[in-house]
């Protein structure tokens, strides 16, 4: 049995465009979202970032349905339709909530804010004297009240209107957000092997994490993403190799061997230890207003480094020092065979 150790600092999000340019990048660093309520009250979420297994749909809503104060049944996301969304940026880098969910949150705010002023507007008193709470905009201290759905068909009939021209008519609004900084989430992660020296063979009997991943929107998205990135970062550590061939006596050579998933193995449910066992420490990002960081790449980091410590750890007083990755039954083998004192079950 052998107790391995890796703690690591990630970066994840994207500054401005404009550190991004300065270092080469051909990217903006910004994101976008449009709300456009309707006459009816509901609302829809147009997101520049995508999604392709990340729950934007849920999170992203999270974010729009608390900042307008209205149940998530009444949003719906759009994403992906270049015909309807605003030009984004995409999702890569862990950027996604810390960066699309702070545009969305944006102009969330700018809904609610010109909805508060109507709101004002129609109940004849100031800016100020509005509560609003539970879909409902209510004078201070009385029971006058309008609700968020007569708010949004008021906008759109355009005839009760401040006369003044300040407020127009519809409620939809565009941000596009400039983050000022990238974020840091980071983690520790403990894992338990347990090596049969006769074969080479690892298995990962336990698993620990502890990531601080900033303010979490969703802990079931969150737990998901990192359990999917242990699994890809065990398959790094323990099973996936792309080989080539070697060059022949005509000069040829460098063909990949490994060209199909028959050849070159990923992680299957087998493979992964029965329980994975997370803890978080929600440590709030000071450079984007949720306080979020990224969750999304954090569990493929540690494997590598906490597998490979594990096994030396467990072979180490067998003088093994070291195992080249992937850590495949062979490569322990040999570690055995040439780094430390091959071990022999009959001998011991």
């Amino acid at each position: 049995m052998g107790i391995g150790l890796a703690c690591f600092l990630d970066k994840s999000g994207t500054g401005s465009s404009r550190n991004l340019a300065v270092r080469g990048g051909l990217h903006g660093g910004y994101e976008s979202a449009s709300i456009r309520v309707h006459s009816d009250g509901k609302v829809t979420v147009f997101s520049g970032s995508h999604s392709h297994g990340q729950g934007h749909a849920t999170a992203f809503l999270q974010l729009a349905a608390d900042y307008l104060g209205l149940p998530i049944e009444d949003l719906e996301l759009a994403q992906g339709d270049t015909d309807r969304v605003p030009f984004g940026n995409g999702t890569w880098g862990s950027r996604s909530a810390s960066v699309g969910g702070v545009a969305v949150v944006m102009a969330a705010q700018k809904i609610i804010d010109k909805a508060h002023k109507l709101a004002a507007h129609l109940l004849e008193c100031s800016y100020d004297d509005i509560e609003y709470e539970n879909a409902r905009f209510t004078v201070r201290g009385t029971d006058r009240e309008v609700t968020f759905e007569e708010v949004a068909d008021i906008a759109y009939h355009g005839a009760n209107l401040p006369k003044d021209g300040s407020l127009t008519p519809g409620m939809e609004e565009t941000v596009f957000y400039e983050p000022t900084d990238t974020n840091d989430p980071q983690a520790m992660h403990l894992v338990v092997v347990i090596v049969d020296v006769d074969s080479g063979e690892v298995t990962i009997r336990d698993y620990f994490t502890s990531d601080d991943c900033g303010r979490i929107i969703n802990p079931m998205i969150v737990e998901g993403q990192i359990q999917g990135g242990l699994a890809q970062g065990i398959g790094q550590a323990m099973m996936e190799h792309v080989v080539y061939g070697e060059e022949n006596a005509t000069g040829a050579g460098g063909q990949m061997l490994a060209g199909s998933f028959m050849d070159y193995a990923m992680p299957r449910a087998i493979n992964m230890p029965e329980n994975f066992k997370m803890t978080f420490q929600e440590i709030p990002c000071p450079s984007n207003i949720l306080g979020v960081k990224g969750g999304s790449e954090t569990g493929t980091i540690g494997p590598p480094a906490a597998i490979g410590n594990a096994v030396v750890d467990a072979l180490w007083h067998l003088g093994v020092r070291h195992v080249e990755l992937p850590i495949t039954s062979h490569n322990v083998w040999r570690a055995l065979k040439e780094e430390g004192r091959f071990y022999d079950s009959k001998l011991h």
